[in-house]
């Protein structure tokens, strides 16, 4: 075991190039730079796994590089979405790991202030492969896929550059969350969802709580059977629309059917 600080960067790819099998990553931030270094650096045939948060503000803001994710995509890595992961954890063959407070950033593995804990007793480690794993496979985290990055494209291609942020006033038990929230323009989503997703968002619209409920949005089962009245099974499609939206980095799920809305719509 031993201390981990800035800069680490050529430890960190070190260890990716001595990689054999498997890179396990936690990290809510990642620079598309960061990702080149990895992919360029590692074996052909090592699988990288990334948890990453993908909000949409992360992307807007830039704090997360869809670029990045796509080249992990087309590298026959995956990427999973899981909005409130924080823990900065690097896995190594399932057999050295580092947890620290560094993203995959220069920031995170040049710049700042970062600390961190590597060790490769197998047992502790282990346990840390075991805990990614599980949040891994979670029936309820996000699958991010090219499609989706290609979605997220359009919308953001909608949307001004960035300037200054405006967190709306939003009543929530953490003040803190309004920092992942996007401030939308009124005409954006109309002009880029379509069919369910779209009638959907237009619901969600219409709830006035920004942490709301399935039974909140089930409400409005009758409403969608007068726009699809041959759908028989309107209460699965809106729980698939949901992930959809969460997929957009648009939704959050909190566990046990309540969920989080990631915009707020402001008029033109």
């Amino acid at each position: 075991m031993k201390v981990i600080k800035t800069p680490w960067k050529k430890e960190f790819l070190n260890l990716v190039q001595q990689t054999e099998k498997t890179i396990k990553i936690t990290s809510p931030f990642v620079k598309e730079n960061i990702c080149d270094d990895i992919l360029n650096i590692k074996k052909k045939n090592v699988r990288l796994d990334l948890i990453t948060s993908f909000k949409l503000m992360n992307i807007y803001s830039g704090s997360l590089d869809i670029g990045g994710l796509e080249k992990i995509l087309k590298s026959n890595g995956n990427v999973r979405n899981l909005s409130r992961i924080h823990s900065k954890i690097f896995i190594f063959d399932d057999k050295k790991a580092i947890i620290s407070s560094s993203n995959l950033t220069n920031g995170g593995l040049l710049n700042n202030f970062e600390y961190g804990i590597y060790f490769d007793n197998i047992k502790t480690v282990g346990i840390v492969k075991n805990d990614f794993e599980t949040l891994f496979n979670n029936e309820n985290i996000g699958v991010i896929s090219e499609k989706n990055i290609a979605e997220v494209r359009q919308l953001l291609s909608k949307m001004p550059k960035i300037k200054k942020i405006r967190i709306p006033r939003i009543n929530i038990d953490n003040p803190e969350d309004n920092f992942d929230i996007i401030d939308l323009p009124d005409e954006l989503i109309s002009s880029t969802l379509r069919g369910w997703k779209l009638e959907i968002f237009k619901c969600l619209e219409q709830i006035p709580k920004n942490i709301f409920s399935l039974q909140d949005i089930n409400k409005y089962e009758n409403h969608l059977k007068t726009i699809y009245p041959n759908n028989h099974h309107i209460l699965d499609k809106i729980r698939q629309q949901l992930q959809k939206l969460r997929d957009l980095g648009l939704l959050e799920f909190l566990g046990n059917g309540v969920y989080r809305k990631l915009w707020f719509i402001h008029n033109s």
